[in-house]
């Protein structure tokens, strides 16, 4: 279905849509935490903010920040704080992409204090992210989960700028209400079309002279460089996944789709790309999901969606009778921001931050193969560092966990039998990874 008529048809569909109030509200509206922070009520907005009943108990805060008055734009967040040291530890933000992705997604399948089973029964993960730092799950941008917009397909973003700039707005808030994580270390972290997000939001800080202290981005499996992450061919005929004819077919489609990235045909090339990888994994190759070659049939996942919607815990999270958006707007209205790349905005970030972009060695579309071209070709002040470096093996104690490279303060790794959601297959490695890399210890 072409890009056209699909955001035709959601539109129609959202129209509809808006019509019905959202079914099972457990209260009438949100926490809409803004008017607190503006009015300096901060002790009464966390107060409102603490999540309760829901088992295990797990401190948290959850509500709403208004980003844009004029549009009614609000971002919905869920905030951990750590379980060691809260006011020393550092902050994270984790974000799921999509577009059009919760962030909730990874809160309760892959990283998240909470783990949701197949059953829909809550458990505490074993190897959480917040162990030993604070971490925010954020429904981003807005027209996603809980994070919503009154103003209409104008107020939706359409480009990465606009996602930047909603969310430094957010986070200038979320310091606000919690003032004394302020001047403590702050990461932003995500995966997939995460790859967009992150750069963008850590641009927006680097531009905007903001007081966030940020330190460093880490991106999963991320899109960052569209035109130079085409190289699915190569890679499913190296694993005898396709013979050599359909190898040069789709080698062919590559090509077509990196001429019309070239002619600004932005959309089309979404298209073509999103057609190509389905049409490859699902005929030729026989996969049902291009995620994990090591699960050629998908891996079972509890229904998050469902669990977030219970009256329950609609109430714990203070989100009232507001709609759970899954989304689709919002990716539609980005379709066209698909295949344009963060390369010029990460190559800038990375003369100021520490970056750390890791792949699940077995992930079908924004995997380590794929990706090697543009990391390799990335121009910043330690790229002839980076090109002599020599990769080392990533050890986890006594296991070998993958393999990273690493020049002055870019890393790049690779993690083996893990696909595209690395925490979810290899959550002791994730989070070592992720602990080395926010504490700044060598890999």
């Amino acid at each position: 279905m072409s890009y056209t008529i699909r955001l035709s048809l959601v539109l129609v569909l959202a129209a509809a849509a808006s019509a019905f109030p959202a079914e099972d509200a457990a209260s009438d509206g949100p926490l809409l935490l803004t008017p607190y922070i503006e009015a300096g009520k901060i002790d009464e907005a966390r107060k409102l903010a603490l999540v309760k009943g829901l088992k295990p108990e797990i401190v948290s805060y959850s509500g709403l920040i208004t980003v844009d008055k004029v549009c009614d734009s609000n971002i919905f967040f869920w905030f951990f704080p750590s379980e060691s040291d809260a006011k020393k530890d550092p902050v994270s933000v984790w974000l799921n992409g999509g577009p059009g992705s919760s962030s909730m997604f990874g809160l309760l399948t892959e990283n998240g204090p909470y783990a949701l089973s197949v059953d829909g029964k809550l458990s505490r993960r074993e190897y959480a992210w917040n162990r030993n730092s604070s971490i925010m799950f954020v429904d981003n941008p807005v027209g996603v989960g809980y994070s919503y917009t009154k103003g209409g397909i104008p107020c939706y973003s359409a480009n990465e700028t606009h996602v930047g700039q909603n969310f430094v707005r957010f986070l200038d808030q979320f310091f606000k209400l919690f003032p004394e994580l302020q001047n403590n270390p702050f990461y932003l972290t995500g995966e997939s079309y995460a790859g967009k997000y992150v750069p963008a939001i850590a641009y927006t800080i680097l531009k905007s002279k903001s007081k966030i202290r940020l330190e460093g981005l880490a991106i999963g499996n991320g899109l960052i460089d569209p035109i130079n992450q085409l190289h699915y061919a190569e890679f499913f005929y190296q694993l005898g996944f396709i013979d050599s004819a359909t190898k040069k077919k789709i080698e062919g489609e590559e090509e077509e789709i990196r001429r019309l990235v070239k002619s600004g045909k932005y959309a089309e090339a979404g298209n073509m790309r999103h057609d190509m990888i389905a049409k490859t994994f699902g005929i030729p190759a026989g996969f049902k999901t291009v995620y994990n070659f090591l699960v050629p049939e998908g891996e079972p996942r509890p229904n998050y969606q469902a669990f977030l919607q219970l009256p329950e815990v609609r109430k714990a999270l203070h989100v009232g009778n507001i709609h759970w958006d899954n989304g689709t707007l919002c990716r539609d209205i980005l379709w066209s921001d698909l295949m344009q790349s963060m390369r010029p905005w990460l190559e800038t970030l990375m003369d100021h931050y520490r970056v750390l972009l890791y792949y699940g060695q077995m992930d079908m579309r924004d995997g380590y193969t794929a990706s090697m071209a543009f990391i390799e070709d990335l121009k910043w002040k330690g790229s002839a560092e980076y090109n002599k470096a020599k990769r080392k093996i990533y050890y986890v104690g006594k296991e070998i966990a993958g393999y990273s490279k690493s020049a002055g303060n870019f890393t790049e790794m690779m993690i083996r039998n893990a696909g595209h959601f690395v925490p979810t297959n290899q959550p002791k490695w994730a989070l070592d990874m992720y602990n080395k890399f926010i504490f700044n210890v060598p890999f």
